[in-house]
């Protein structure tokens, strides 16, 4: 493979700490054995080298090994206390042996049997990173060949073997100073780098990047946010500023035999209408299909036209064929901060159907094309603004589901979600514009959903039908923090913001195993296969958002101490 070294830029932005040299790590992984690309396309059980395994981000393992009679043996293995205290939300990849965290200027290699640290990889960030709103968030690297990559907040693509932790190759991929930055891990596929951006509360513009994988050349950019004369500035009022906000933070998913990446995009900047003026603000709050050879947009759904409430649909595109209404459907799912699921076709964008995943005041229902109809109560007009009126929203913000990603068995399609109910009461409000401040035009307070004395809880579904299978209630109402894992063992796991990691049946949703952790489940589980032995990994104790917010309503105690990894495996 072609190294190209960007001296000037790696001296100035990275350090590696190597460890372990000829320690076990080094030596099982002398030979070492590339993730290929036909290996992503179609992983083998025991691999976990991508963000969500696979590419159709179901986030499902076929590993038996753990399964519903023998969880409840499970041991820790190992932990290791982290750097991060602060909306530390880290998904592990492993490959060789070796099991790669990342966090907000660094990534650590772990040998996953012993949890030795193999290496370091520490950027230092210039003065002024805090203009980034990737900052501190960082969620993940991907894995291709013998390279790690990792996008990081001050918006650069590095390249870092994956064996050594040696650095080969740095690009810029925008400005940081902009707002922009990397939190989310790139998706890599056919051999290309596709990354997209954090930045909506620094007022940034959206938009996703193609990078060659082997040389770091850039390939094609994407504005999710159109500019004058472009498809779709029509639904923009024309005003000073430009339009702006449509961040692409999420987790990127992709259909090989279309060719499509599907992602989804954030919230428009300023947030409220009453700021912003009327339309719907395209391609903000909206499912994407590209063409990732052009990165052309195919087809766009948008989840919330014209919003007022910061109710983005920057989620995951879960890509699973369904059979509804008697034909099979290539299908996609696509859960976000309002209380709703949508099925679409992902070969044309077209709606099939909705399904209520948890409370929700502001959509009364769907038309037959996929439009939400809005409770006319929930819009606020131009005589709201500095009235102090108050309008009670529902979702909060954080929405009724946030990182916390989904799974899906093709055993018992089912599709499995941690859900937050909850409310704010809003005040919109007149704001002048600072460049690089968060752009409301609304105030906002925390609040518990009338009549519920619960926060969080766990549900599958039906997604052919919307039909909810069996809810978990969490102990005390806690908020669900962590995502889904489903497993060939017939397990789900997940977590809560009051440091519990459980194990349910898949089936009924009973609860099989749990046990506590140092702090909020932050991260999402994952599981994968070494030696012939099974192990489970979740990070915890990153306080993030759902933990902090509704932590006053269920009296759950946050600790304060450093984000962890921890792993488990039976018995040997």
């Amino acid at each position: 493979m072609q190294r190209i070294r960007h001296v000037g830029l790696v001296a100035c932005g990275a350090i590696v700490v190597q460890l372990g040299v000829g320690s076990p790590s080094a030596a099982q992984t002398s030979n070492w054995e590339e993730v290929t690309e036909e290996r992503l396309l179609t992983p083998e059980d025991g691999d976990w080298a991508n963000y969500r395994r696979t590419y159709d981000v179901t986030g499902y393992s076929p590993l038996t090994q753990i399964n519903r009679v023998n969880v409840g043996d499970l041991r820790l293995v190992w932990a290791h206390s982290m750097g991060d205290t602060n909306r530390w939300v880290p998904t592990p990849v492993v490959s060789n042996h070796l099991m790669y965290v990342a966090e907000s200027d660094r990534v650590t290699a772990f040998e996953v049997e012993t949890g030795e640290v193999a290496w370091v990889h520490q950027r230092s960030y210039p003065e002024d990173i805090q203009k980034s709103q990737a900052l501190g968030r960082s969620r993940g690297v991907s894995l291709y060949n013998d390279l790690v990559y990792w996008g990081t907040a001050d918006s650069a693509l590095v390249a870092i073997d994956a064996e050594t932790g040696d650095p080969q190759w740095e690009v810029s991929t925008g400005d940081y100073s902009d707002g922009l930055g990397h939190a989310h891990p790139a998706l890599i596929a056919d051999g290309k780098v596709i990354l997209g951006f954090a930045g909506g509360d620094k007022s940034a513009r959206g938009l996703v990047v193609a990078h060659d994988a082997e040389t770091g050349e850039h390939l094609w950019t994407t504005y999710t946010i159109p500019a004058p004369g472009e498809p779709g500035y029509e639904t923009w009022t024309e005003r000073e500023l430009p339009p702006m906000g449509g961040l692409t933070w999420g987790t990127i998913s992709y259909d090989p035999e279309l060719k499509f990446i599907y992602l989804g995009t954030g919230q428009p900047t300023p947030w409220a209408s009453t700021l912003r003026g009327p339309g719907d603000a395209l391609y903000t709050n909206s499912i994407l299909a590209l063409d990732i050879d052009t990165g052309e947009l195919q087809w766009h759904f948008q989840v919330v036209p014209a919003d007022n409430w910061d109710l983005d649909a920057a989620h995951e595109s879960m890509l699973v064929d369904l059979e509804i209404g008697g034909r099979v459907f290539k299908a996609l799912i696509e859960t976000s901060k309002i209380g709703w699921g949508l099925v679409l076709d992902r070969e044309t964008g077209r709606f099939l159907h909705a399904f209520r995943t948890g409370y929700d005041n502001i959509i009364e229902g769907w038309t037959d094309t996929g439009s939400p109809i809005y409770n006319p109560e929930q819009i606020p007009t131009m005589e709201d603004v500095d009235s102090g009126k108050t309008f009670e929203v529902c979702p909060h913000f954080h929405g009724t589901r946030n990182l916390n990603a989904p799974s899906y068995s093709p055993a018992t399609g089912f599709y499995y979600l941690g859900l937050n109910n909850s409310c704010m009461d809003v005040t919109y409000v007149s704001e002048d514009y600072q460049p690089g401040r968060i752009y409301r035009g609304m105030a906002s307070r925390t609040k518990m959903v009338p009549g519920y004395d619960y926060i969080g809880e766990f549900a599958a579904f039906d997604p052919k039908t919307g039909d909810r299978a069996w809810t978990y209630e969490v102990p005390n109402g806690v908020a669900v923090t962590a995502s889904a894992l489903a497993t060939g063992g017939g397990l789900v796991f997940s977590g809560t913001a009051d440091r519990r990691l459980f194990a349910l049946d898949h089936e009924t949703g009973d609860l099989l195993w749990e046990t506590r952790l140092n702090g909020d489940i932050s991260g999402a589980p994952v599981t994968f296969e070494v030696n012939g032995r099974q192990y489970l990994a979740v990070g915890a104790g990153g306080r993030i958002g759902m933990t902090t917010s509704y932590a006053n309503f269920t009296d759950t105690n946050i600790p304060q101490g450093s984000g962890v990894m921890w792993v488990f495996a039976l018995p040997e």
